[in-house]
């Protein structure tokens, strides 16, 4: 229990001023107000050095995840996902080209709930950027239904995109962003952070993107879950759905991920 001033008289201490009682008030309310802030449940963390844990689920050819040490980065070690146009993808999810891992089913996203999630992405020094395809590099996917997922964020050219979905149209995005450059990020870590609230109407949903502490994409009002949908899944990797049946300027992509961390708030 916090004192109030009625307890600190009783300890002798009427010799106060008023202006000092007043000063030990603001004190004891800040403090009270602190212990009663609002905590974060953590719903899952990796940094990768145990490797890849047991409970995620593989979404990749044989080889196509892996860790790997991050020589001279705080960060130790990376996953690194990578896909060749040339290989056979027919035993992978979907028999898309793909390398990603599916978070396990203590991180599911509930409408009406307020999440936040932290990683970090890489690009290998030598990336080739394809003009005339998407990649998706980080994604929350449904669990209800088939078709594009409620958030994604992706590359294609130059530039990263996050595109936003929900409601009964999974075909139309609701919110779309290019954000500058992903060349500049080659060689170095970016640090993401998302704040996810996710809403089939839109109402009361939040989906705040920061890069490296800037926010960098905001949707008010924005539908990015869709109808009934209380287990969407957070997904990391790289996943190409046109690359074997459309034009293209790259035959392979890789990129590396830090460490990861869900809370719920």
């Amino acid at each position: 229990m916090m004192p109030t001033l009625r307890h600190l008289n009783g300890l002798g201490l009427r010799a106060l001023t008023n202006g000092a009682l007043r000063r030990l008030a603001s004190t004891v309310i800040v403090l009270s107000v602190a212990a009663c802030a609002p905590t974060s449940e953590m719903l899952y963390q990796t940094d990768w050095r145990h490797g890849l844990n047991s409970d995620l689920s593989v979404q990749a050819n044989p080889g196509d995840l892996s860790i790997v040490p991050d020589r001279g980065s705080i960060k130790e070690y990376a996953l690194k996902a990578k896909i060749r146009r040339s290989d056979d993808f027919s035993q992978v999810a979907n028999g898309t080209p793909r390398a990603e891992v599916v978070f396990p089913s203590s991180v599911r996203f509930a409408q009406g709930e307020t999440y936040g999630i932290r990683w970090s992405t890489m690009l290998p020094l030598g990336t080739q950027f394809d003009n005339k395809q998407f990649v998706i590099v980080t994604q929350i996917h449904q669990s209800t239904r088939y078709g594009s997922p409620p958030l994604a964020l992706s590359i294609q050219g130059t530039q990263y995109g996050i595109a936003l979905r929900g409601g009964e149209q999974h075909d139309k995005a609701s919110a779309t962003q290019w954000i500058c450059c992903a060349d500049a990020d080659v060689g170095r870590w970016v640090e993401w952070e998302l704040r996810y609230r996710p809403d089939e109407r839109g109402e009361r949903s939040i989906t705040d993107l920061y890069r490296d502490g800037k926010l960098v994409f905001r949707a008010t009002g924005a539908r990015n879950a869709y109808p009934g949908d209380q287990k969407a899944y957070l997904k990391l990797g790289l996943y190409k759905p046109d690359w074997l049946r459309k034009p293209t300027e790259t035959s392979d992509m890789s990129m590396l991920y830090g460490p990861v961390t869900v809370t719920k708030q």
